[in-house]
């Protein structure tokens, strides 16, 4: 009875959803990555003081040139200070965009409660939205655009047309993955050429194109002015996949045969799960309209298994789940088409149950299990920072805080809001040997794991560790991840150096 009442009420299960989403971004919120979510969130902080400083003098890395994420994030840095809520309120805001895509794009209320129920039971979605990311914005944003394009057959078609491509724009601003919906406005052309005439489709797609030439003209402009370089963006990409870790370049042949053959679909099962099987039958099933989204995933699955991230080379992409996320809200709608389609047709007979059965126990056992790991998880960093705030925050002596490397230091400015207080000094191991020991200190020395670490990294942490023991400081911390020792006043690390 519920479940039918909200069919009938899908604005009741979006407003249910959005709810649920907000809970676990806010509850479920996990340790700062130190790694690309540290680098953008510096970014912005530094922009967020002096866009000036940042684009004055900038390099070439393509990170600096996704202002689509950073200038955002800039601004919610100004307005409510640097945090990790704060910082995650990107993934958040795309999350919820994915629920109102795929509640608009469906046409029917059983349609729209099922892609509300498909997005909230995303286990991707729930894992991603509590992280800083470029990918899930950068896909919400695509879909934005997917959405209004298919809307081009409506009244005044030319101003959706627009919006698209704006959005299109933005997504791009975002991360350069967007460039993969150009097939889909292929297919949208042809289509509404074939269908409502070419010179009909040319005047509901010129203004659109218009305002693309100009986007795109000013985009260029600006690279040329500010990097120098129009294609500044896409020579700094090159640069980057030569001596990034995840290059295939100068891999075995049997790498790059599972790369391009059953890892990526390996990945896209272990990533979406029962979501896939009315996506699989969908080809049968979605017309019309819908079959947009269609196109968009078979485009955005297709060019990330056999893509390039480089123009002068050929380099796919890594096989990182998070590099999928574009797929994930035409996965969402085109589920939810395919399986509204499929209750209509077999209305009245005992499959119609045994679907919706399925689909609930498909769907809601992951989701459940992943939202409760997401509740229950630890969070180190937050305790040890934690304990540091408190220190640091009486103010009547001087603290050191040793870190085991530069990600150590990184992250430790971030916990303090990238402006370190005058009586918290950070060093790394390697500076000890540089540094006179500050006298009447309290020493504190923190020692990352890292999870899936290469072997001798491994060796070089726990060697690490091992001679803190011998060094006789006792851990006043020790969790999974992390650990903290209180190293006194330092006297006995210093001489060790």
């Amino acid at each position: 009875m519920a479940l039918d009442w909200l069919i009938k009420r899908p604005w009741w299960a979006l407003a249910l959803a959005v709810v649920i989403e907000t809970i676990v971004f806010v509850v479920g919120q996990g340790d700062f990555v130190a790694s690309d979510p540290l680098w953008y969130a510096d970014l912005a902080h530094r922009i967020s003081l002096s866009p000036a400083d940042v684009f004055g003098a900038p390099s070439n890395h393509p990170f600096e040139m996704r202002v689509g994420l950073t200038m955002p994030l800039a601004l919610l840095y100004k307005l409510f200070g640097v945090s990790v809520l704060v910082s995650n309120l990107p993934g958040l805001f795309a999350a919820l965009g994915v629920l109102f895509v795929g509640y608009a794009a469906a046409p029917t209320s059983r349609g729209k409660a099922l892609a509300v129920l498909y997005g909230v039971a995303s286990v991707p979605l729930v894992r991603y939205s509590s992280m800083l990311n470029i990918d899930l914005p950068c896909a919400t944003l695509m879909a934005c655009s997917i959405l209004w394009l298919s809307r081009s057959d409506r009244a005044r078609g030319s101003m959706w047309v627009v919006a698209a491509i704006a959005m299109w724009f933005a997504a791009f601003l975002v991360k350069e993955s967007a460039v993969w919906l150009a097939p889909v406005w292929v297919y949208a052309i042809v289509r509404d050429g074939r269908a409502r005439g070419w010179r009909a489709a040319a005047r509901i797609y010129a203004p659109g194109f218009a305002v693309g030439v100009a986007l795109a003209i000013g985009y260029l402009a600006l690279c040329s002015a500010v990097w120098g370089d129009a294609l500044a963006r896409f020579h700094g990409i090159d640069q980057l996949v030569d001596g990034h870790d995840w290059t295939m370049r100068g891999r075995p042949a049997i790498e790059w045969f599972q790369r391009l053959t059953w890892k990526p679909a390996i990945l896209l099962i272990s990533l979406f799960g029962a979501t896939l099987l009315p996506v699989v039958v969908a080809p049968w099933l979605v017309k019309d309209r819908g079959r947009i989204w269609l196109v968009a995933t078979l485009t955005i699955v297709g060019l990330f298994w056999f893509g390039s991230t480089s123009l002068a080379a050929y380099a796919p992409l890594p096989l990182s789940p998070r590099m999928l996320l574009p797929a994930l809200p035409g996965i969402v709608v085109v589920a939810a088409l395919a399986t509204d389609r499929a209750l209509e047709r077999t209305a009245g007979s005992r499959w119609r149950r045994v679907i919706a059965v399925g689909l609930v126990g498909a769907l809601v056992v992951p989701a459940v299990i992943s939202i409760a790991a997401f509740l229950g998880r630890t969070r180190p960093q937050a305790v040890a920072y934690g304990e540091l705030h408190a220190e640091v925050g009486e103010g009547n002596h001087q603290i050191v805080l040793v870190c085991d490397d530069n990600r150590c230091t990184g992250i430790s400015e971030f916990y303090f809001g990238f402006e370190v207080p005058a009586n918290l000094t950070i060093l790394t191991i390697a500076d000890l040997a540089s540094t006179p020991r500050p006298v009447g200190a309290t020493v504190r020395v923190l020692v990352y794991i890292p999870r899936g670490a290469h072997p001798r990294e491994l060796e070089t942490t726990n060697a690490l560790v091992q001679r803190l023991s011998d060094l006789g400081f006792p851990p006043i911390m020790k969790q999974r991840d992390l650990l903290m020792f209180d190293a006194g006043d330092g006297a006995r690390l210093w001489p060790s150096r």
